[in-house]
């Protein structure tokens, strides 16, 4: 079960970020779409998935990128919840309308993190 988590999160995490490196627009048209449920869906999910990685870091072998990923994880959805719905939203439409390159790297970052998830469970 757990390994079943670990791949749906290492695909979901490698295909989002190969569509933000192909496409950048993606980025912007996904963070102006989002309304207050997805907000918040979004927010408590990343602090579930986090706590999951923390919970389960002991029992794989690269526990250190388990505990980092899971201490960010939980970390980002605590600040999604602090500061609020239209903050957060001003947030990411304005990472989202910055830079492609930005876009770009940053999507780099997450196929490797997908990667690397892929390949420690």
């Amino acid at each position: 079960m757990v390994k079943l988590i670990l791949w749906l999160l290492g695909l979901a995490i490698l295909g989002l970020s190969i569509a933000i490196i192909v496409q950048p627009q993606l980025a912007r048209s996904l963070s102006e779409r989002l309304n207050e449920t997805g907000y918040a869906v979004s927010a408590w999910g990343r602090i579930v998935v986090g706590l999951i990685l923390l919970l389960i870091a002991d029992t794989r072998a690269w526990n250190i990128l388990f505990n980092a990923l899971g201490v960010l994880l939980v970390l980002a959805g605590a600040y999604m919840l602090f500061i609020g719905f239209e903050r957060s939203k001003a947030l990411a439409i304005k990472i989202a309308n910055g830079s492609e390159n930005f876009l770009r790297v940053s999507g780099a970052v997450g196929v490797l993190l997908g990667l690397l998830l892929l390949s420690a469970s």
